[in-house]
């Protein structure tokens, strides 16, 4: 797991599940996870509306996605960047690659989806819970036993 090693969790109020913007939450959920990227929010993003229609994508079909929903979010004043900014195909290879290593996302025959072909909150709940956070919390709880025995520190 080195590349998810760097991983940041945050926590945000429960007044943040207030937004009705879908891209804010979208943000919001990955902000969560330490990732601030708008690329990799896009990529999420379609992979969600493609999920509602039962279509998985290639990573070129993901790239030419976002930029005609950034062509339309500019359009509607939403958008302020450029549209290819931070679009190599390279790049969206490099975040979808992270939703994989995260487990929320797998790829067969170069076509990607939420693992399992679940909902996100169910493959997050079956595969990213138990990889990342679930593990995390082992590892913090063995940290913890080290230092208290580094320490001297000893229960009675």
């Amino acid at each position: 797991m080195p590349l998810l090693s760097k991983i940041e969790l945050c926590w945000f109020s429960d007044d943040e599940l207030l937004k009705e913007n879908p891209r804010a939450l979208v943000e919001l959920f990955l902000n969560s996870l330490g990732v601030s990227k708008g690329t990799a929010s896009d990529i999420f993003e379609i992979l969600l509306l493609n999920k509602r229609k039962g279509i998985h994508l290639t990573s070129g079909e993901i790239r030419n996605e976002v930029i005609e929903m950034r062509k339309n979010r500019k359009e509607l004043g939403e958008f302020d960047g450029e549209i290819e900014d931070s679009l190599s195909g390279r790049n969206v290879q490099i975040w979808l690659k992270f939703f994989k290593d995260m487990n929320i996302v797998e790829c067969i025959n170069n076509r990607y989806f939420f693992s399992g072909d679940k909902f996100p909150l169910d493959a997050f709940e079956m595969y990213v819970r138990p990889l990342i956070i679930d593990e995390s919390v082992r590892f913090i709880e063995r940290l913890l036993k080290k230092i208290e025995e580094s320490y001297g520190l000893k229960k009675e």
